[in-house]
C-alpha cells in the first residue's frame, strides 16, 4: 500500500488426496467407536448436539460479529480518507494516519521506521510521481483484539504516464484514543501481475531509433517479442558505412531478483546482461559481461528519455579486464518517425483504348 519506490497458496495435489484419506480414516475410527459404545448412544446423541449448540453460538455470537462488523467498517471508512489524502498528494495527511512508531517496509525491503520518516518518503515519492493515483482492492479485515486488527490486499498506483504498478498488502491497526491508526505496513509483489505489465514502464522504447554521427551510424529496433514477455532488441554499428558490430538483446523481468534484466549477445561472440534500475525519466543499467578473447567487462549505462522522440545514452564505469576505461562514450538516439502511408488518389481511370477493348 505504501511503497516508496513506488498466489493463493494451491494446495499440492498429493496434500489434499492425503487430508482425504485423513479425514476417511477418522471417519472410519469414529464410526468404530460408536458401533463399539451403543449402549451409550443417548448420551452421546446429546451430547453431540450440545457440542453442536456451542459451535452454532460461536459462530453467530451477536456481539462478536457485531464487534467485527464495527471494526470493518471503520477500516473501510480509514481507507476511503487515505486514498482521497494520497490521490491529493497530501503527504502531512497520510502521515498523520500512522502511530508515532510505525513501520513500513517497502517492496524492495526498504524499512521506513517512525511517522516523520514516513512523510518524507511520501514527499519524495509525490515529487517524483506527480499526479499518480491510488486505488485498494480489500481482501480481508480481521479483529485481532479490541484495539488491534489486520487488513490484507492490493494496492494499485496509476501513474500519470507508464504501467499501473500492483503490490500486495499487509496492514497492522492498533487503536489510540478512539482512533485507529497504521502500526505497520508490508508490502509485496504482485504474483498477478504479468511479465509484459512488469516492462509496461519500457514500451516507449518500442520502435526504430537512429545516431548518425561523421563517420559513424547506430541504428537500435525494439519490438515486443510474439508473447509479448520480453522486450527485443537489436543494435548495429557502421563505421565510415561498414558494419563492425551488431547486437541483440532480451529484456525481462526476473521474479525472484524482483528486478527487469536483460540479456545481450553480440556478433564478435560476447555476451552479457544488465540489471535495470528506474530514475524518475532516467534507467540505470548496471551491465556485466565477457569479451570474445575471455575478458571481463562492466560498466553502468544510462538512458534519460529528454523528449518522446529522443534518448541520451551514455556509458560511465567502464573497465574491461584490469583497465578503467576513460568516460565519455555516449549516443543521441532520435526516433525514427513512421513511413507515410501510400496515398491513392481517387482520379477516373481513363476509358480502355479502342485496341483493348474486348470483342464482340
Amino acid at each position: 500500500m505504501c511503497s516508496f519506490t513506488m498466489r493463493g497458496l494451491a494446495a499440492p495435489i498429493a496434500f489434499l488426496l492425503l487430508l482425504g484419506v485423513v479425514r476417511g480414516l477418522q471417519g472410519q475410527d469414529m464410526s468404530r467407536q460408536l458401533g463399539s459404545e451403543k449402549t451409550d448412544e443417548a448420551p452421546i446423541e446429546k451430547q453431540g448436539q450440545a457440542q453442536s449448540a456451542r459451535v452454532v453460538k460461536a459462530v453467530t455470537d451477536p456481539a462478536k460479529t457485531a464487534a467485527s462488523s464495527e471494526v470493518e467498517k471503520a477500516i473501510r471508512a480509514f481507507e476511503e480518507t487515505f486514498v482521497r489524502d494520497y490521490n491529493k498528494g497530501d503527504s502531512k495527511a497520510i502521515a498523520g494516519h500512522f502511530t508515532e512508531d510505525a513501520e513500513v517496509v517497502d517492496i524492495e525491503g526498504q524499512v521506513y521506521q517512525g511517522r516523520e520518516v514516513i512523510e518524507q518518503g511520501f514527499v519524495e515519492m509525490f515529487a517524483e510521481d506527480q499526479g499518480a493515483k491510488i486505488s485498494l482492492e480489500i481482501f480481508s479485515i480481521r479483529s485481532l483484539s479490541p484495539d488491534v486488527a489486520q487488513e490484507n490486499g492490493r494496492s494499485i498506483v496509476t501513474p500519470k504516464e507508464g504501467a499501473p504498478r500492483s503490490r500486495l498488502y499487509s496492514i497492522v491497526y492498533v487503536k489510540r484514543n478512539g482512533r485507529w491508526l497504521v502500526s505497520s505496513v508490508r508490502d509485496d509483489p504482485d504474483p498477478m501481475v504479468s511479465p509484459h505489465d512488469r516492462l509496461m514502464d519500457l514500451e516507449w522504447m518500442i520502435g526504430e531509433w537512429v545516431d548518425e554521427g561523421e563517420d559513424s551510424l547506430v541504428r537500435l529496433n525494439c519490438r515486443w517479442s510474439d508473447d509479448e514477455n520480453y522486450l527485443l532488441r537489436s543494435f548495429t554499428v557502421q563505421h565510415k558505412g561498414e558494419p563492425v558490430l551488431s547486437v541483440s538483446q532480451r529484456i525481462g523481468w526476473d521474479p525472484i531478483a524482483r528486478q527487469i534484466r536483460s540479456w545481450e549477445f553480440d556478433s564478435a561472440g560476447g555476451f552479457g546482461e544488465g540489471w535495470w534500475t528506474r530514475d524518475g525519466e532516467r534507467w540505470v543499467v548496471k551491465h556485466s559481461g565477457v569479451q570474445p578473447e575471455g575478458k571481463t567487462a562492466s560498466g553502468t549505462n544510462t538512458m534519460t528519455r529528454e523528449r518522446s522522440d529522443l534518448v541520451r545514452w551514455t556509458s560511465t564505469d567502464r573497465v574491461i579486464g584490469d583497465q578503467i576505461i576513460p568516460d565519455g562514450l555516449s549516443y543521441t538516439l532520435v526516433r525514427v518517425p513512421p513511413a507515410p502511408a501510400s496515398v491513392s488518389t481517387d482520379r477516373p481511370t481513363s476509358p480502355p483504348s479502342v485496341n483493348t477493348r474486348s470483342p464482340r
